[in-house]
């Protein structure tokens, strides 16, 4: 598992490398940034005389610009194909893929994830109140966020103390009824996560 979690994370880590291309239209060129071909400043007759004796060169290359012949590194190759496979996912998994270990900043990626999180932990509630049911909506998103913290750098970055604020829960209220919550959100996240890595290692292996 770690060893396709760093993988992923180094397959987006950096873009890769790509052969410079100037198209393949012609290329086309004139004589405009050479002045000598213009009349310098003088007597207006002068000039005149210049302008019409002048005759401006307009030209195209019969071929297109040639194209960099730089090879790709053997690496890149393995990154895309790592990117792409991680398309032929399910959405759960590619949303969870390249929001934890991509860095995606995409919205769609993160909701996707929240989402996924909550159509796994909404059938534990039960009957609950709409009331316990918005909180839990809301410490879904927050439990996303904070376990990919916790799988990239194992930082921890919702305390048990704020989330009870943001609840507006006494600590009691927290350990009896929402903390063991927020480890189930934890747990769906991390059986998510081993999913999507082993379904990331059998198309790619």
């Amino acid at each position: 598992m770690a060893y396709i979690r760093r993988t992923v994370v180094y397959a987006h880590a950096a873009p890769s490398p790509r052969r410079v291309s100037e198209g393949d239209e012609a290329a086309r060129y004139c004589d405009d940034v050479y002045r000598d071909r213009l009349p310098p400043a003088g007597p207006a007759r002068w000039a005149a005389e210049m302008k019409r004796a002048s005759t401006r060169l307009v030209a195209s290359h019969t071929r297109a610009k040639p194209k960099s012949t730089l090879p790709l590194p053997p690496w890149a190759f393995e990154d895309a194909k790592v990117v792409a496979a991680i398309r032929k996912l399910p959405a759960d998994y590619q949303h969870w893929l390249r929001y934890a270990y991509a860095d995606s900043r995409e919205w769609a990626d993160e909701q996707g994830v929240t989402v996924a999180l909550w159509a796994r932990f909404e059938p534990t509630l039960g009957n609950a109140r709409a009331k316990t049911v918005k909180g839990c909506k809301g410490l879904a998103h927050l439990a996303a966020q904070c376990h990919k913290s916790r799988k990239n750098s194992g930082k921890v970055i919702h305390e048990p103390a704020r989330l009870q604020e943001l609840l507006q829960i006494t600590r009691a209220n927290w350990d009896k009824h929402w903390g063991p919550r927020w480890h189930a959100m934890h747990g769906i996240l991390n059986q998510l996560d081993r999913e999507a890595l082993e379904a990331l290692w059998r198309i790619t292996e």
